[in-house]
Order: structure tokens, then C-alpha cells, then sequence
């Protein structure tokens, strides 16, 4: 028993300490360093920063983008989660998975797509409405803030689509069918009685929604700096790579601790919001089967719009993408003769970049997914299974680098671990490594963690009265019970860090790019077919990956 006690609070110091060099101690170090010039401590950074007023319109812009990204994206996903969840909509299912896609893939992607769609001139619903009403202008521009907002509004709307539909479809029924009993109609009973109930629900989509908005640094880049509309994420960017010396990054270090606070104060106002919700519970302890709206005559006319338009919000993207990846040069018309597939010949065999690129990020992927399982595995039995005191640290620790920007986290590798500490990592290999484990450990702990809860605890007592030790009893009967929570979890790490563009793009180096990387400098270099070819790529292995995730995700819940 003593034995077992030590064993366990060995296993917890090194996991703290693990914690603390992967994620307290950079971004303390990054909060630190924001107030330091000439060794010294001081707001000159930050005065420097505001005092600068290049620095107001990004500033205004990222607000202002996470806010009509956030009506967007409720705009779409509200109606969508109810249709979904509480009516008898034909193809149901295809909606659903159809409202889910975006969540699978990157929004650097998305804006490729896009690009190919609504590109001035060249986009293929620019030359579709040039050919049809002989104007030379275009229909669309999308190098602009409301392209940012549309690219990201596709890209977030499944973040409250997800929140609403599984508040809704959770719901006790029991206070709408006092109110139909009442006399109350569909949209009086919707109006009045569902949306305030399931309100928390929305705000914590449209809180997610902001935030993924405001952090995002793809979209942006590709399509707004393209148009000269910066946001801080970009700004930040600018300052790293236009300054050669440090004063550049210390500059950064401000800005990514302002975009702190804006993430810190929309999440207390979220808690504050809950916080006041005094009405109903909506969810209650027994099985419910929540009420089924009948939209009569309306119900296939609806359900044909909906497919339809969300076909196109979704698919159509997808398809341009696809379709630009197998011409000869980008703007040509698609026919027989322009198509080729040298373009995937070209990315897989002959360019170093991406070839390279593939080779990086299939190596970062693979190696980050395992060590996030492994130490994600250990966190979370030490947090599931554990009385130890302190274990909620584990916790906060492994969540707070997902809860930040993902410019924040690249800029605080770069203070801790360019020689810092006399430990130099940048432009390598295991810098990028080190920021994908401290970023993306919340994905395998808390996937882990969920395996964990259904295992009952008899079947460790039984082990223990047995003889057996802590780690043979976490080898013999804890990881064979939870291995296809390990294996999606796994997955889960592996398919964003494949991706990864917002981290990668200030870490990587010359010998280290990565996928979404070499995607990023072919788009903006003008190689649009040769980027789409690669993106393509991308978005298949996504898919591949995330369908067996969901399998086996399903295989851990059965089991």
C-alpha cells in the first residue's frame, strides 16, 4: 500500500514538473518578458505598442471580426441545431454530418476554397456571373473584412450548430407542452420557452465561436493581408518576421498578452453570463424524448433548401478545390484539355518544400499524438483515479495552452527556448514538437479522461487485493480497457497537429516546414493550383482520420 502511495505522488511530481516546463514556465516567461526593455522592468513596451497607431485599426479589426464572425456563425447554427434536433426534417443524418464538415478541416483551407470560388475575376462565381451578365467587374471580392467574416462565419457555425443541437436534444419537454396545452403556437412556444432555455447553451457556442475568431491567424493572412486588412494575429506575425532583432519579438509579447485579456474578459463574461441563468433545469435525470416539431406541407420544401444551401456553403468549396487542383495553371476553364495530374506529382516527388513539408509534419504529427497519449494518459488517471492532493493543477495546466491563442503559445517557445535557459530550439525540429505537446495535450487528457470515468472501480480493487502494483495494475487492466479511448486520442492530437498553421508559422525554420506551412507560402506566392493540389491532399487524410476516430470514439463507448 505504501508502496503504491509513493509510486503514485512520484508519477504526480514528474507530471507537474512536466507541466511546468511545457507550459507554466513559457508563457510566465512571456508575460514576464512584456514588461522588461533594457533589463529593466517597465510599460514601455506596452506604451510603445498603443503609442503606435498602426497598432489601433488590428486591434479594432479583431474585435470587430470576432463579432460578426459570432452572427454568422449563430445566424447559420441555431436554426440549423434545431432543425437537427427538435423536427421532422428529412435526411436528418446528411444534414448533421454535412454542419459537422468544417469542424474536421482547417479554416487556412477553407479560405483556399473560397478563394477559388470568389476571387476577383478569376474566382469561379466571379467568371460564372462575368460570362452570364458580360460585365467586366466582379461579382465578389473576397480580399476583404467581410471575406474574413464569411470564411470564418463557414468555418465556426459548427461550434454553436454542436452546443444547441446537443442542449436541445437533451431537453426535459415537459414546460413547452404545458405551453402548446396552453394554447401557445410553434414559434410562440419556440420564441418564448425553447431559445431562453437552451441560452446558455448558445452563449457557449458563440463564446467558442469568438474566440476561434479571434485567435485564427490563417484566414486572416491569406485573405485579408492580401487585402491589407490586419488583425492582431497577423500584426503579431509582421512584428516577429519585418524586425530582425529582438525588439520585434518584445513588441509581439505585448500584443499577444493584450489578445490574452480580450480572450481572458469574453470567457469571464461567458461565467458571468451562466452564472445569472436562475431558469429551469433543462436536463433531467430520467430518459427523455424531447418534442418532435411537425413542420407539415413545408417539410420537404424546407429540407430541399436547406440540403441545397448548405451543400453549397460546405461543398461547394471543397469541390473548387479539387477541381483547381488538377488544372495546368490557375484562372484556366475547366475543361478536358487544361486538367492534369502533374500538379500531385509535382508535391509528392519533385518539389523539396513539400516534400519536406510532408515528411516534417508527418513525423511532428505522429510523434506529438504519441506523447500526448502517453502523458495525456498519465495526467488524466492521476486526475480520474487519484485522491492526490493538487491533481486539479494537472488540470488547468494541460487546458490553459489550448485556451489561448495559438500565436501566443509559438511566441512563448520562442522566449523559453532560444537560449533563454541555455537551451537553443529555434528554427528546429523539437521547438515545433515541444509547442504541439504543450497546445494540443488538452485533446488527448480529456479524451482519455472520459474513457477513464467508465471504468468502474471495483476492477482496480480487485487487481490491488490480487497483489498487483500500481503499474502493473495500470498496465493489465487500465490501458487495455481504455485502448480505444488511447487510439481515438491519439487520432484526435494527431489530425490538428497535421495541419497545424497558426504555431508552425513562427516556429518553423529552414529545414523545418511543415504542410500547412508550404500551403501558406504556395498560395502566396501566386501557385494557387499547386496549393490546392496540396490542400486536397490534406483534406483527405483529415477525413480518413477523423472517420476512424468516430469509430472507434463509438467502439470506446460501447465497450
Amino acid at each position: 500500500m505504501f508502496a503504491r502511495f509513493r509510486m503514485q505522488h512520484l508519477i504526480f511530481t514528474v507530471a507537474v514538473l512536466l507541466l511546468l516546463v511545457l507550459v507554466a514556465l513559457p508563457l510566465s516567461l512571456l508575460f514576464y518578458k512584456s514588461f522588461v526593455r533594457d533589463g529593466t522592468l517597465t510599460l514601455a513596451n506596452y506604451m510603445e505598442v498603443f503609442s503606435d497607431q498602426r497598432n489601433y485599426l488590428p486591434f479594432w479589426n479583431t474585435v470587430k471580426l470576432g463579432f460578426w464572425t459570432v452572427v454568422l456563425a449563430t445566424a447559420l447554427g441555431l436554426p440549423l441545431g434545431w432543425l437537427v434536433a427538435r423536427t421532422d426534417l428529412p435526411g436528418k443524418g446528411l444534414l448533421e454530418l454535412m454542419c459537422l464538415l468544417p469542424y474536421m478541416l482547417p479554416p487556412f483551407i477553407g479560405a483556399i476554397a473560397w478563394t477559388q470560388l470568389l476571387a476577383p475575376r478569376v474566382g469561379y462565381i466571379n467568371k460564372l456571373w462575368m460570362l452570364i451578365t458580360h460585365s467586366r467587374s466582379s461579382l465578389f471580392n473576397l480580399y476583404t473584412f467581410e471575406g474574413m467574416v464569411w470564411v470564418l462565419g463557414m468555418y465556426t457555425f459548427p461550434f454553436v450548430f454542436i452546443t444547441v443541437r446537443g442542449a436541445l436534444a437533451r431537453m426535459n419537454p415537459s414546460l413547452e407542452e404545458v405551453a402548446r396545452i396552453s394554447g401557445a403556437g410553434k414559434l410562440r412556444v419556440l420564441k418564448d420557452i425553447t431559445i431562453p432555455l437552451v441560452l446558455p447553451s448558445i452563449m457557449a457556442g458563440m463564446i467558442l465561436a469568438f474566440l476561434y475568431a479571434i485567435s485564427n491567424f490563417g484566414v486572416p493572412a491569406l485573405i485579408g493581408m492580401r487585402g491589407r486588412v490586419f488583425v492582431v494575429t497577423t500584426q503579431i506575425f509582421w512584428y516577429v518576421y519585418q524586425h530582425a532583432d529582438f525588439a520585434g519579438i518584445r513588441l509581439a509579447t505585448s500584443l499577444s498578452v493584450i489578445l490574452i485579456g480580450v480572450a481572458g474578459l469574453v470567457l469571464w463574461l461567458n461565467r458571468w453570463v451562466l452564472s445569472r441563468q436562475h431558469g429551469a433545469a433543462i436536463i433531467s435525470g430520467k430518459s427523455v424524448r424531447p418534442t418532435i416539431v411537425e413542420l407539415g406541407r413545408w417539410r420537404y420544401p424546407i429540407a430541399i433548401g436547406v440540403h441545397l444551401f448548405i451543400a453549397f456553403l460546405v461543398l461547394a468549396p471543397l469541390v473548387s478545390v479539387f477541381l483547381s487542383s488538377f488544372l495546368k495553371a490557375w484562372g484556366l476553364p475547366i475543361r478536358w484539355e487544361n486538367l492534369t495530374v502533374k500538379n500531385y506529382r509535382y508535391i509528392l516527388f519533385e518539389y523539396s518544400l513539400t516534400r519536406k513539408a510532408i515528411l516534417n509534419s508527418l513525423m511532428l504529427a505522429v510523434t506529438a499524438a504519441t506523447a500526448t497519449t502517453l502523458i495525456g494518459g498519465i495526467l488524466a488517471y492521476i486526475t480520474v483515479k487519484t485522491k492526490i492532493r493538487g491533481r486539479q493543477a494537472l488540470d488547468f495546466l494541460s487546458t490553459l495552452p489550448h485556451a489561448i491563442p495559438g500565436t501566443v503559445v509559438a511566441l512563448a517557445m520562442i522566449l523559453a527556448w532560444s537560449g533563454q535557459f541555455k537551451v537553443n530550439l529555434y528554427n528546429t525540429f523539437w521547438i515545433i514538437l515541444v509547442a504541439y505537446i504543450a497546445r494540443y495535450m488538452f485533446y488527448g487528457f480529456r479524451n482519455i479522461s472520459a474513457s477513464l470515468v467508465q471504468i468502474h472501480p471495483s476492477l482496480e480493487e480487485a487487481a490491488r487485493i490480487s497483489g498487483a502494483s500500481w503499474v502493473h495494475n495500470f498496465r493489465d487492466i487500465v490501458v487495455p480497457l481504455i485502448k480505444p479511448g488511447l487510439i481515438a486520442g491519439w487520432l484526435l492530437v494527431f489530425m490538428p497537429t497535421l495541419r497545424e498553421l497558426t504555431v508552425s508559422i513562427l516556429l518553423y525554420g529552414p529545414k523545418t516546414p511543415t504542410i500547412s506551412v508550404a500551403v501558406f507560402e504556395l498560395q502566396d506566392a501566386g501557385y494557387y493550383h499547386i496549393a490546392a493540389a496540396l490542400s486536397a491532399l490534406i483534406v483527405v487524410v483529415l477525413l480518413i482520420c477523423n472517420y476512424i476516430a468516430r469509430k472507434l470514439i463509438g467502439l470506446g463507448i460501447r465497450s
